[in-house]
């Protein structure tokens, strides 16, 4: 999350005003952090940089502030450690501190922030979550459980409870006792699925092989529709039960309707044998199944922090899950800290399962740093490693996915020749039924489009509209380029404000009809729609340009040349540059 300055300024006074009280109570939820290490699970605090001690409480807690809104968290988490020795009892600070280096992976630093923030307040944020987790790897299953039974169902970790209380009953009491405790879930929207994983995985480790195996074919039923979380567990769940042949039954029936997935093959093609149920994993699987919880519906900043952490706490238990480090990778992409997310995507083995998914995350991230030789490389290296294996009907055409990254990367370089190769790659890869199947002809129409390659691109834009007849980015691109070319105006308006029915509000749809009032003579009408359409997206140069033409046509020639000169300050190629200055030196050819 980036901080505003009105927003730091804001931080800073609040906190100073505090500082003389010399209290730090804070009641706002921790900010966000930016960072994770490289490692994914722990990062002793001995490794931390500690950078210069400030002088005084309230210099070492604002610099510890300050580093958390600036993504530094190693720094943060040794500021708040300078702070916590001018005063060790102060709560807000322990908070801060080990919610920071949770984040992070650091856990030697928030176990013992923990500990203490929890001897003030046995209530107090995620302290007495990380303390059963310690308890857990350290197999005192009492202890565990008497961290987490005090945790109030409304608080910021309630939500997690039903799953983590489970696992903490299962090593030392009956099986219908733990699975009491998913009774909360059972009446929540979308928690169908976990709840059912769980008390798979939980009959399972108490030997109910036949309830167990009735869970698990229960979630392979809807197999096509499953996260691949869940796919791994029901994978694992029957072969550790000696059913392989019901996990390869289901994993080729997602692949023929889903169509390919190097992970959901890496499960189909794996002679390594499961991890062994233990309760370890079984709680490892509980934070990460929260962590996925809490994004499932309305993500937000805070909820992604606290998901991260949860995602570490999986790791700490099982270093290797390489899905929960797939999972920090991208929560850190998600924030635009992509070093950070490549050093831990960068951690998965090339065994695992996720290791090719990662590196399309690693090319995604370089793309989005401008680095896109760099990108295209690695992603044609993924391309390479899955067309060599097949999926259930034989096909080795390779990974759909793969190829629209790279066209994708190739077309925002510009290079659009190239790009529509890979779209075409993606298009010959995928099963014909496969629902996005639209989106791949019309992103090679759009590539077909820009290398000046029309009769090609107005065939992919009919085949999208065929496959998905009311899609609004078809209908106005294609409507659009009508427009452009000059040619069945009539047709283009048809499609045009069909995609304005649709979305109305999508600047670039409003520009489009505006320039479709413009090009057939209607000012007016396109004065006002252009002008809606700058609201929506003040920084395009292309309808700040559109609204400067309309202007002039009726007849205010101040506001256009204005427009003009804005849209010259934008992002715009050196075409459009040449033609905006002209139009700025000479006005528009009269009509």
């Amino acid at each position: 999350m980036t901080v505003s300055t009105g927003r730091t300024v804001a931080i800073a006074v609040a906190v100073l005003a505090l500082a003389a009280t010399a209290g730090f109570v804070l009641t706002s939820p921790p900010m966000v952090i930016e960072r994770v290490s490289a490692a994914g699970s722990t990062a002793g605090s001995a490794a931390l940089a500690a950078p210069q001690k400030p002088a005084g409480l309230a210099a070492a807690f604002l610099a510890g502030r300050h580093a958390q809104a600036t993504s530094d968290s190693s720094a943060a988490v040794a500021f708040y450690d300078q702070a916590l020795a001018f005063d060790p009892q102060n709560l807000s600070i322990l908070t801060n501190g080990y919610f920071v280096a949770a984040q992070i992976g650091d856990f030697d630093a928030a176990l013992a922030m923990a500990k203490k923030a929890y001897e003030l307040d046995s209530r107090a944020g995620m302290a007495p979550v990380l303390l059963a987790v310690q308890a857990f790897k350290n197999k005192a299953y009492d202890q565990a459980w008497g961290y987490l039974s005090k945790i109030p169902q409304q608080s910021m970790n309630g939500f997690a409870m039903p799953l983590l209380k489970a696992w903490a009953l299962a090593p030392n009491q009956p099986q219908d006792k733990a699975e009491a405790e998913l009774a909360p879930l059972k009446n929540l929207q979308d928690m169908g699925e976990m709840v059912e994983v769980t008390q798979a995985l939980l009959a399972e480790f108490y030997g109910n092989t036949e309830a167990a195996l009735a869970h698990y074919d229960a979630l392979a039923k809807r197999i096509e529709e499953q996260r691949t979380s869940i796919i791994r567990i029901v994978s694992d769940g029957y072969r550790r039960l000696g059913k392989a042949d019901k996990a390869k039954a289901a994993l080729e029936h997602y692949l023929s309707v889903r169509g390919r997935s190097p992970s959901v093959e890496a499960y189909l093609n794996s002679t390594t044998p499961p991890k062994k149920l233990t309760p370890q994993l079984g709680m490892s699987e509980a934070l990460y199944a929260a962590a996925e919880m809490l994004l499932l519906n309305d993500a937000n900043d805070f909820r992604a922090q606290v998901a991260t952490a949860y995602a570490q706490m999986a790791l700490y238990l099982e270093p290797d899950f390489s899905m929960a480090q797939r999972f920090v990778g991208t929560a850190l992409a998600a924030r635009n800290h992509f070093d950070e997310s490549n050093a831990v995507l960068g951690s998965i083995k090339k065994s695992a399962p996720d290791w090719l998914e990662s590196q399309v995350l690693i090319a995604e991230n370089f793309a989005r740093q401008k680095r896109t030789g760099e990108a295209v490389e690695i992603l044609r290296s993924v391309a390479k490693d899955t067309s060599g294996s097949k999926d259930k009907a034989g096909d080795k055409s390779g990974w759909p996915d793969v190829y629209v990254a790279i066209g994708d990367m190739l077309r925002g370089d510009k290079k659009y020749a190239e790009s529509a190769a890979a779209y075409d790659s993606a298009i010959k890869a995928s099963p014909e039924g496969k629902a996005n199947l639209w989106a791949l002809y019309y992103s090679r129409g759009i590539s077909y489009e820009r290398d000046k390659k029309w009769d090609l691109a107005e065939k992919d834009f009919r085949k999208a509209l065929e496959l998905k007849p009311d899609e609004p980015n078809v209908l106005n691109y294609l409507g659009y380029s009508y427009l452009d070319r000059g040619e069945k105006l009539a047709e283009a308006r048809k499609l045009i404000e069909a995609a304005y029915a649709k979305r109305p509000d999508a600047a670039e749809i409003m520009d489009s009809l505006g320039w479709m009032f413009y090009t057939v003579g209607e000012y007016d009408k396109a004065v006002q729609q252009l002008e809606r359409a700058v609201e929506g997206a003040p920084g395009d140069g292309t309808i700040n340009e559109h609204l400067g033409d309309a202007y002039w046509r009726v007849g205010r020639k101040s506001e256009a040349r204005f427009q003009w000169q804005r849209a010259l300050s934008l992002d715009i190629d050196d075409s459009q540059r040449t033609g905006l200055q002209n139009k700025l030196a000479r006005g528009l050819a009269q009509k």
